[in-house]
């Protein structure tokens, strides 16, 4: 045991994260973004349609893949791409810096998107121009 804590501790002082570099031979850090960025707002959807279909949680696993399907990303190479980006924490801070500029773009399209529409909404029933008689 005594030996154990040595060897534990030399070995620390070897570890380096990553880096970059080598990450990105795995996935491109743009990828991951854009990947991290989907699977943000999927897990942001499920947190407001579980309360109306419960089960939907169930079916999670097979749209996580279709999530990285889309992106022509294999599973193992995304999850061994994010284990070596989160050994890297700067690294990690940058994707994740990146991925809520672009949540905050998308937001802002989308707001735009619904301000125009309530803009050209025009009622089925045109208002009333005079109180309707009780009688």
């Amino acid at each position: 045991m005594a030996a154990l804590l040595p060897a534990l501790v030399a070995s620390c002082t070897f570890f380096k994260a990553p880096g970059k570099d080598d990450c990105d031979k795995i996935l491109a850090q743009n990828q991951m973004v854009d990947i991290l960025t989907d699977i943000y707002i999927y897990e942001a959807f499920i947190l407001e349609y579980q309360h109306i279909e419960p089960s939907f949680r169930d079916s999670s696993k097979y749209h996580y893949g279709g999530i990285l399907s889309y992106h022509g990303v294999d599973p193992a190479d995304f999850e061994n791409a994010l284990d070596c980006y989160l050994l890297d924490r700067h690294e990690m801070d940058v994707i994740h810096e990146k991925m809520l500029n672009r949540l905050s773009v998308i937001e802002s399209e989308a707001q735009q998107v619904e301000d125009d529409a309530l803009e050209q909404y025009v009622p089925e029933t045109p208002p009333l121009d005079t109180v309707p008689d009780s009688l």
